[in-house]
């Protein structure tokens, strides 16, 4: 019986896992350290992979992997994760040492992909997945197909600017929705206020988490914080209404998970914004149901629609 690995490669870790088909339990899996600011990160992909190896009975290898990168080609273009993987063609030379055919695209995209398949979005042909954390990434299947585009670079959710001249994002571009609403743009507007003076229980530069805590405790900047944040993705979230029209938004990320904390001001930005009721009526908005194992699944499910 053949199997498929797949590959979740992140900043902090790489992780691999062999999956039987029709199955979503791995029957191998293994986590090292991807140590991406330093060389060899491509021998510990390698080392990684031979781990949950079983010799004779892969059939393909499926690789999940931050962007921005080419999934037509195989090659990751530019991942500020890991500097030396610039124009990296990563599954080709994976295929070369495993002898097997390798695919490849971005994270963010396969954790919509998995949710479509196994997760949250089961059932629905048009769906937006959104994931809000450090930073915002996403990905979008419309009529049972994921968005890719020309050249497999469709779905940066993340990176859509809803104020030219606002703060700067982790992609060096100003005023992206990530800049505002992920975990990183909230902590940079809390930081930013305290230098400017602003009373508040928080001190100097706070994570998202400790700013999480304070705003459940009812520190008026930190409230002020979610809410802006909230009130920017309800805002750009209608856009995406507008240009996809989902059945289900589907949203993963621990800024999401702040509960009504963000839900609430987020909802309500969303229903002022939408140009007619049509768009959300019927929509569900419902968390992610996947977990930390929305990569793997995801590059597990690209694979086995290659092959198939």
């Amino acid at each position: 019986m053949s199997l498929i690995i797949a590959i979740d490669i992140g900043g902090t870790h790489i992780r691999a896992a062999a999956y039987e088909p029709d199955s979503t339990k791995p029957v191998a899996h293994t986590k090292t350290k991807s140590l991406a600011k330093t060389p060899g990160v491509f021998d510990r992909l390698v080392k990684t992979v031979e781990a949950v190896w079983q010799e004779g009975r892969v059939s393909a290898i499926g690789i999940a992997s931050p962007g921005p990168l080419n999934p037509h080609t195989g090659t990751i273009l530019d991942t500020p994760n890991i500097p030396q993987w610039t124009n990296f063609p990563v599954a080709s030379k994976l295929s070369e040492r495993f002898g097997v055919p390798v695919f490849l695209d971005n994270d963010a995209n396969l954790a919509g992909l998995a949710e479509w398949q196994f997760g949250a979005g089961r059932g629905h042909s048009d769906l937006v997945y959104l994931t809000i954390s450090t930073g915002i990434g996403g990905g979008v299947i419309m009529q049972d197909r994921l968005l890719l585009g020309w050249r497999g670079l469709a779905g940066e959710l993340g990176h859509v600017t809803i104020q030219p001249e606002g703060p700067v994002c982790s992609c060096g571009k100003r005023g992206h929705i990530e800049a505002f609403s992920s975990g990183r743009g909230i902590a940079h507007y809390v930081e930013e206020q305290l230098a400017s003076g602003r009373a508040s229980s928080l001190k100097g530069s706070p994570s998202a988490r400790e700013i999480s805590a304070a705003a459940q405790s009812g520190d008026l900047l930190a409230v002020e914080a979610y809410e802006r944040a909230a009130n920017y993705l309800g805002i750009m979230v209608a856009n995406y209404l507008h240009i996809f029209n989902p059945s289900i938004l589907v949203m993963g990320g621990g800024v999401s998970q702040s509960s009504a904390l963000f839900m609430n001001p987020f909802r309500a930005a969303l229903e002022k914004h939408i140009i007619a009721r049509e768009f959300i009526e019927g929509l569900q908005i419902v968390p992610a149901a996947l977990g930390d194992d929305c990569g793997l699944l995801g590059a597990l499910a690209m694979a086995r629609e290659y092959q198939a």
